[in-house]
């Protein structure tokens, strides 16, 4: 896998252990970093792109970096259930 540029992320709530209530762990994917355009009210997730190259290029590092986190997230998700079967069984 290519090298990411780390613009997403995710986020995972999970049990600990003190909840009175169980629940399944859940995973939110978020934006690392992005700044607001004084123009525009949207977060702003790249760098000024000023030709077709360096659009094409800048999309597909996003779409690395989708992919890395999603592996990633998958991955904590499926830690993150294994801990909470275990607090539901104790």
């Amino acid at each position: 896998m290519s090298k990411t540029i780390k613009q997403f992320g995710y986020d995972i709530i999970k049990m600990d252990g003190s909840e009175q209530q169980p629940f399944n762990p859940i995973v939110t994917i978020v934006l690392n970093d992005y700044f607001k355009s004084p123009k525009s009210a949207m977060p702003t997730i790249s760098p000024h792109l000023m030709t077709e190259s360096e659009i094409d290029h800048h999309i597909q590092a996003l779409k690395d970096d989708l992919d890395s986190v999603a592996k990633k997230a998958k991955t904590a998700l499926h830690k993150a259930i294994d801990e909470a079967r275990s607090y539901k069984s104790n």
